[in-house]
């Protein structure tokens, strides 16, 4: 039987998931829950649905999509109603909705039509050093599929490289994911044991294990990458305890990776209540300060 994969998205023309243009594949499912989550639809293991009032147009379709649903999730006060926890994704809702403002979020594909569908954009990774970037969610939680789809790429000798938190089995991943691939962005978010249990769900040491180990692997690039995030992992003591521990690792510098916001507008889509409240970018003097400290 030919592999399958829970994914949500596939964004092609990407430039800031690797060198080149690239085209980067959005795993679904992630083993940690963390508050600032910028891809909320990402985290559960299985499909979902999304729900945009303010496209909602009865004009348009009369309110079709509630005689469709077969277990009475969707209902008519005063606007629709979607009761999201009763829904099983039977994705009859989706066909007759004009103006898309109830969408599917996550759905089941091929390995043969992936591959297919990031082979299209190949023209474009050989003329500017691009290629294929697995993120999520976190691609990991699917490792037999990233494992099949990831060999297939470098028998095309496309440049390959994944987005990873870091919560892995080590052993599965150097023998599934990593003779397979070019460059690892691994996220170092919190260096505190406690800090992390609180805002990821999940104690660190096994993301920071695995850090070291692939630091000495052959023939692989690891790039650290630390989240800004405001109140939570931009703290002097946290931002000097990643630097002093990527210091003994032998490693002089990490991606320092800016906060953004916009996460904030696919909650309500999605039914999700968010546990960090922060609606801002960062200013340039916060950014600098995070320089400062991890410098």
């Amino acid at each position: 039987m030919e592999p399958q994969a829970l994914i949500f998205d596939i964004k092609r023309d990407c430039s800031e998931d690797g060198p080149g243009i690239r085209t980067t594949v959005f795993f679904k499912g992630c083993p940690l829950s963390c508050d600032w989550c910028q891809n909320p639809e990402g985290q559960r293991k299985k499909p979902g649905l999304s729900f945009r009032s303010e496209l909602c147009d009865p004009a348009a379709c009369g309110f079709a999509c509630i005689p469709c649903c077969g277990v009475g999730s969707l209902s008519f006060k005063n606007t629709l109603e979607v009761d999201f926890d009763h829904c099983i994704r039977c994705g009859r809702c989706f066909e007759v909705c004009p103006t898309k403002a109830l969408e599917p979020v996550g759905y089941y594909i091929g390995l043969n039509e992936l591959f297919y569908r990031v082979l299209i954009d190949a023209p474009f990774y050989r003329s500017s050093g691009g290629g294929v970037t697995l993120s999520g969610g976190e691609v990991t939680a699917q490792m037999p599929f990233a494992h099949a789809l990831l060999k297939a790429l470098k028998e095309q000798n496309i440049h390959t490289a994944i987005e990873t938190s870091g919560f892995f089995n080590y052993d599965h991943f150097q023998e599934r994911m990593l003779p397979y691939l070019d460059v690892i962005y691994f996220d170092l978010k919190l260096i505190d044991e406690a800090e992390s249990m609180r805002y990821t769900g999940r104690s660190n040491r096994l993301i920071l294990e695995n850090f070291k180990r692939l630091v000495k692997a052959p023939k692989i690039n690891v790039i650290p990458r630390i989240p800004l995030i405001p109140g939570i992992t931009d703290s002097a003591e946290n931002l000097s305890g990643i630097a002093a521990f990527l210091k003994k690792l032998g490693i002089s510098g990490a991606a320092l990776m800016p906060y953004n916001p916009l996460w904030h507008d696919k909650l309500n889509r999605l039914n999700l209540k968010g546990k960090y409240s922060r609606k801002t970018f960062m200013t340039a003097e916060e950014k600098r300060a995070c320089i400062d400290r991890f410098r």
